[in-house]
């Protein structure tokens, strides 16, 4: 009868994380900071206007503070622009790679992306004033970074922002 009894005492003493490395895991996955470090934005015109398209490269930082390697599967989320007193969706974002989160470290994901001017069409006066004439505008992300662990998937969500123009 005592046996039965070592276990959860045992579990109450070393708490949770000796029995789920995982949490630990996620626990330092919640740390994870996130910024928009570059914004990179490209406006090809063409004629007819349909066949614009705007293309963006994008850097986002991830500062690491834990003591743990993380390895992101996928992480994603959806861009939007505030410029001329409105906000507006541009897209979503995927970046394809997983990446190393070295512990202590900073790590950059890096996508480039195209959206068509059929997909910006609401946005595409504030868009061309932010890129082709620099007026002040803030680019945003939000999304999830996802991990897995030890066969436990779980989200971390970020957002990030950047100003640009004068």
């Amino acid at each position: 009868m005592r046996r039965f009894w070592v276990l959860p005492a045992v579990a109450l003493l070393m708490g949770c994380e000796a029995l789920s490395p995982a949490l630990k895991y996620e626990a330092a996955a919640r740390q994870l900071r996130f910024s928009l470090d570059r914004v990179e934005p490209r406006i090809e015109l063409a004629f007819p206007l349909e066949q614009s398209r705007l293309r963006l490269r994008l850097g986002v930082g991830v500062d690491n503070p834990t003591e743990q390697r993380l390895r992101t599967r996928r992480v994603a989320g959806n861009l939007r622009l505030n410029a001329q007193g409105g906000d507006h969706a541009l897209g979503a974002v995927s970046f394809p790679e997983g990446a190393d989160l070295a512990p202590k470290g900073r790590s950059v994901l890096k996508v480039d992306v195209a959206l068509g001017y059929s997909d910006l069409k609401t946005a595409w006066g504030p868009l061309s004033g932010a890129v082709l004439r620099h007026e002040p505008a803030t680019w945003s992300l939000a999304g999830e970074a996802r991990f897995e662990v030890l066969g436990i998937e779980f989200g971390v969500p970020f957002r990030t922002s950047k100003g640009s123009g004068s």
